[in-house]
């Protein structure tokens, strides 16, 4: 391998593995391999540990390593895991679990153990050809353990998290669980899950996974505060970055060190932890000016965020990870936080750092705002509906396959204001498509994923649906997605236009949009105000100019449905006139001749858009009308109406993607 070895590094690594094995004495075979990652805890595979720990995963077991209590064994168990299936009676029937579910924390269970942990990346890239090494332990035949390495290269992406090692080497049995460096940074990445069967090369995990623990802020953040107490020491971990082949220069304060990280991260360690995903994306954009290469993985905390910060293989410049800590230090200050000291030593600190930059890019530091989106929403009580490079939008487009509309091809794209908004996250639009009655199936998980990489607590992000007209009255707010709440809210599973604004879109008005559309929309919206105009009536007849002569402030309501009948009609010739909202009756018609219901509807959405100031607040106005009436009983006018709310300055995408459902 081209990558010169640190001794000294490697001297630190090795004293942070460790090897597992049963607390009967009369045991003493090794089960696998970990490495301590902060204070009290190690971080392993879950299949080192099934079928050996008991059912529930309630048994006591022993880690021991050099750098651990003097190579005596210490007392632990299982903290968390990330396979939620049973354990099973067999150990060594585990090895093929899913990447993403092959990992496990361990607890010791003596606090006072002084031990050294490793230093963990931030980052949650992996390109191919980088040059790997494996640390952990092979069974000898007497029981013992003996400490193994070996270099790999990274071949080949195995899912979002799998990494497979080339044939480099054969890793031997009792190496599950141990680490993975990348000598270059200094960093372990990954933990090795297994080899291939009788040959060379094997598959890690990437540490990313770790996100995934509901104790992973706590640990990452111990971890942080562990390496930053650590500075004093002569050999510590990042002593040893900074002399690496081709390590930053600390002499050059343009450039952002690994004393700085260090630093910087023992900080972000102690501020108010960040309230969602989609508010890390949004900073990280903002600071960068332009969103990461590759689809990083869902960042959960702010050093997520700072392992966003990187161009290639090398931290982009100072300034840009200053405004990014001066970014998260006015989002915290702006949501009152508890911790008003740390949020004073990060700002303390940002402006220390500052004064070593060249004045030419400071004040890309100091004049940093908040993107209006992540502004404190205060006693507010309608959120008005996101414009174009606002807060995230999700939008899922359904095409029907046949004439009678009983399948379809589906995208799920997530609009975030980024770069790659237009492309899709999710989809099938190959094969037989998916039958209309399975598509709230189909889509539960996929739903469930984008919602959570832009929603935050008090606000879940809206949900675009793109139909042709015939479909307009699928009654996508009336679905339960089991899965869209976010862990951080599992309680709220509800409808979904009772979590969430769900409008429709035509997605016959792909690509650039006409201008008849663009003027309405323009002309609405510096109306304001907006009326209702009741466009399907008992023997009406309808034409085109009612609907092109209507005023700008003026809303197309039906009391019938949109994709059928005299519905059909009236919809079709509202969106030629260019209008862009719209709510109609969804459900069946009360008969031929419109009736008291009819009178209702007409009279209650009349009274509801009075109250609109804003056409940006319809679509959740509408969503906290049914959030009030959820938990009754009986007809409510909102229970079927849908609302078109088709923005032409964020026009669907003019092509599609190809590809097969996850």
């Amino acid at each position: 391998m081209s990558e010169r070895r640190d001794a000294r590094l490697e001297q630190l690594i090795e004293n942070a593995t460790v090897h597992f094995h049963s607390a009967r004495p009369d045991d003493e075979a090794m089960w696998g391999s970990g490495f301590l990652v902060a204070p009290g805890w190690v971080l392993t595979c879950a299949h080192v540990l099934l079928g050996r720990i008991g059912d529930g995963g309630e048994e006591e077991f022993r880690v021991r390593g050099p750098g651990l209590h003097d190579g005596r064994p210490v007392r632990a168990r299982l903290e968390e895991r990330l396979y939620q299936g049973p354990f099973g009676e067999q150990a060594g029937e585990w090895t093929n679990l899913p990447v993403d579910q092959d990992m496990a924390l361990v607890r010791l269970l003596d606090p006072a153990v002084e031990h050294e942990c490793v230093w963990l990346s931030d980052r949650s890239d992996h390109p191919l050809g980088d040059h790997r090494i494996v640390y952990g332990y092979r069974p000898l035949a007497d029981g013992a353990a003996q400490a193994w390495n070996g270099e790999a290269t990274v071949n080949a992406h195995d899912g979002p998290y799998g990494l497979r090692l080339g044939p480099s080497n054969e890793f031997p049995p009792g190496v599950s669980g141990g680490p993975v460096l990348d000598p270059a940074t200094g960093a372990v990445v990954a933990v090795i899950k297994c080899r291939r069967g009788d040959r060379d090369g094997g598959l890690s995990i990437a540490v990313s996974v770790m996100r995934r623990f509901t104790a992973y802020h706590q640990v990452i953040a111990e971890h942080d505060r562990w390496h930053e107490e650590r500075r004093r020491t002569e050999h510590n971990w990042v002593a040893r970055q900074t002399k690496l082949s081709g390590a930053w220069s600390e002499a050059d304060s343009d450039q952002w060190s690994p004393v700085d990280r260090r630093r910087a991260l023992a900080l972000l360690a102690a501020v108010e932890p960040a309230d969602a995903p989609h508010t890390i994306t949004q900073l990280v954009r903002k600071a960068r000016g332009d969103d990461p290469a590759g689809r990083p993985h869902l960042p959960v905390s702010w050093r997520d965020g700072h392992g966003q910060l990187y161009e290639g293989d090398r931290p982009q410049e100072a300034f840009v990870h200053l405004r990014y800590l001066r970014l998260v230090q006015l989002f915290v200050e702006a949501h009152d936080p508890k911790d008003r000291a740390a949020v004073g030593r990060l700002d303390a600190w940002i402006r220390d750092r500052l004064t070593e930059v060249r004045p030419a890019v400071r004040t890309n530091v100091e004049d940093a705002v908040l993107p209006p989106g992540l502004l404190p929403s205060g006693q507010r009580s309608v959120e008005p509906y996101p414009g174009p490079g606002e807060r995230g939008v999700v939008l899922l487009e359904l095409e029907p396959l046949d004439e009678d509309q009983s399948r379809f091809y589906w995208t799920l794209r997530v609009d975030d204001g980024g770069e790659n908004s237009d492309v899709p996250r999710y989809g099938q639009t190959t094969g037989p498509g998916v039958a209309g009655d399975r598509l709230r199936d189909v889509l539960d998980a996929p739903l469930a994923r984008a919602f959570e990489s832009v929603d935050r607590p008090e606000q879940p992000a809206p949900l675009e649906v793109a139909l042709n007209l015939s479909n307009f009255d699928t009654a996508v707010h009336t679905w339960q997605i089991y899965d869209s709440a976010p862990l951080w809210d599992r309680a709220r599973q509800q409808l979904l236009g009772v979590r969430r604004p769900v409008v429709i879109r035509d997605i016959e008005r792909r690509g650039v949009p006409a201008e008849s559309w663009g003027s309405r929309w323009a002309e609405m919206l510096s109306h304001g105000r907006l009326t209702a105009r009741n466009t399907v009536f008992d023997a009406a007849t309808l034409h085109a100019r009612q609907f092109a002569e209507m005023p700008p402030g003026q809303i197309p309501v039906q009391c019938r449905r949109a994709g059928s009948g005299a519905g059909r009609t009236a919809m079709r010739l509202a969106l030629d006139a260019g209008h862009g909202v719209a709510l109609w009756h969804s459900g069946d018609h009360p008969g031929h001749r419109c009736g008291s219901l009819c009178d209702d509807l007409h009279r209650s959405t009349a009274g509801f858009l009075a109250e609109v100031t804003d056409p940006a607040e319809l679509p959740d106005r509408l969503r906290r009308i049914r959030e009030n009436v959820t938990t009754g009983n009986g007809y409510h006018w909102a229970g079927d109406v849908a609302v078109l709310y088709d923005d032409p300055r964020r026009p669907l995408p003019a092509e599609e993607g190809v590809f097969d459902a996850p």
